[in-house]
């Protein structure tokens, strides 16, 4: 018997609410609020560039934690295996302690992508090393660059002739800095998506995502509700 795109689509959407509703009953102890543009511009078949606008809330969506404009860049190696890199400033909202207001932090990152098809469904794999630090301290002056290897894997589902697809993602945060008592792996976020493609229009997201800490001083967990909308031109 064949299954209608809705049907799986709606199965999906359900299974989305669930998860989120299934978080607030055990209580977590924040959500936030993710939204993003980006816009891209494919230079060839293999040579990428983005610019996005991002802005995150806090303490259950009611306070702004921070904002950032982030520069990518994505270089296909060979078929289905991209070499990128991008940079991130940031102005984040620091509304605990004696000194309060708009902090400015940038960071950089190195990525290698691969991608696994299998007819309407897609593996991908990713090696990410980011640095993240405050601009105007020095480190005497407590400002320990965050640096950190992140593994993700996901599994990605496309409906034919529809725009419409689904990710699983999994990820695992390897702390290295050496300063730092929680070196280690100990973080983890799982992400469930939902996405769009409209012709003439770009491509919307949807997105829910779990994140939790462990062998950290502070074990916080947090639930994540996002947007995103991202269109390309292509130029070859």
């Amino acid at each position: 018997m064949k299954i209608s795109i809705n049907i799986i689509y709606r199965f999906f959407l359900v299974l989305l609410f669930s998860i989120v509703q299934n978080s607030y009953a055990q209580n977590l102890s924040d959500t936030e609020g993710w939204s993003s543009i980006e816009v891209g511009l494919n230079i060839s078949n293999k040579l990428s560039f983005s610019v996005s606008e991002h802005l995150r809330y806090r303490n259950n969506i009611s306070t702004m934690s921070s904002y950032f404009t982030q520069l990518e860049t994505s270089y296909e190696i060979f078929k289905d295996f991209n070499l990128g890199g991008g940079v991130r400033f940031i102005r984040k909202n620091d509304d605990v302690g004696n000194i309060q207001g708009l902090e400015t932090h940038f960071r950089y990152q190195f990525e290698i992508n691969y991608k696994h098809n299998l007819k309407m469904l897609t593996l991908f794999y990713r090696l990410r090393y980011q640095h993240k630090n405050e601009l105007g301290l020095l480190e005497v002056e407590d400002n320990i660059p965050n640096e950190y290897m992140r593994f993700r894997v996901g599994l990605g589902y496309k409906f034919k002739d529809s725009g419409l697809g689904l990710k699983l993602k999994g990820e695992l945060f390897n702390q290295i800095q050496k300063e730092n008592i929680e070196n280690g792996f100990n973080r983890y976020r799982l992400t469930f998506e939902s996405y769009k493609k409209f012709k003439n229009f770009g491509k919307v997201s949807l997105f829910y995502g779990f994140q939790k800490n462990f062998n950290r001083i502070e074990l916080k967990q947090k639930s994540i509700l996002g947007i995103k909308y991202k269109y390309s031109f292509d130029l070859y």
